[in-house]
């Protein structure tokens, strides 16, 4: 009797152990993009938005509030808004279009009126809205 591992074993046992290697490498992928992503806990207090006076009525600023975008939109009657730049279709970042005072996805044609709901295009829910808050010249972002 031979004790060595017959030859019909030894490539049972390689291609059992390459499908898990290439299994692996699929699963891992596909894991980490279901596991949501960490996110910065909330913070102290609101995030500064810059001076207001910078904002003229019916312009937009871009601010960064711990690691989410966020736009700050002046509105005619000298009050600001602000709402998530994230579109709640696939995640793109909205960006504000002073021509068409409206707030657009440039992902896929989404349209988000200045208070923030749909207008048009694929998104199911309106962009979520943030409270600011004036105190002087400053601007602040409640996130």
């Amino acid at each position: 009797m031979n004790p060595e591992l017959p030859r019909r074993t030894v490539l049972d046992f390689a291609l059992r152990a390459g499908f898990a290697l290439v299994a692996g490498g699929m699963a891992v992928p596909g894991a980490l993009y279901l596991w949501p992503a960490s996110r910065q806990g909330p913070g102290e207090g609101p995030v500064p938005a810059g001076p207001a006076d910078t904002l003229t009525p019916g312009s937009a600023r871009m601010v960064n509030a711990r690691g989410r975008p966020v736009l700050v939109l002046a509105k005619p009657d000298g009050g600001f808004r602000a709402f998530s730049a994230i579109c709640t279709h696939l995640g793109c970042v909205v960006k504000w279009d002073d021509a068409t005072k409206t707030i657009l996805c440039p992902c896929h044609a989404g349209v988000f009126g200045s208070d923030g709901k749909v207008q048009s295009g694929p998104p199911p829910r309106p962009l979520p809205e943030y409270d600011v808050i004036r105190a002087g010249n400053e601007l602040k972002v409640k996130v």
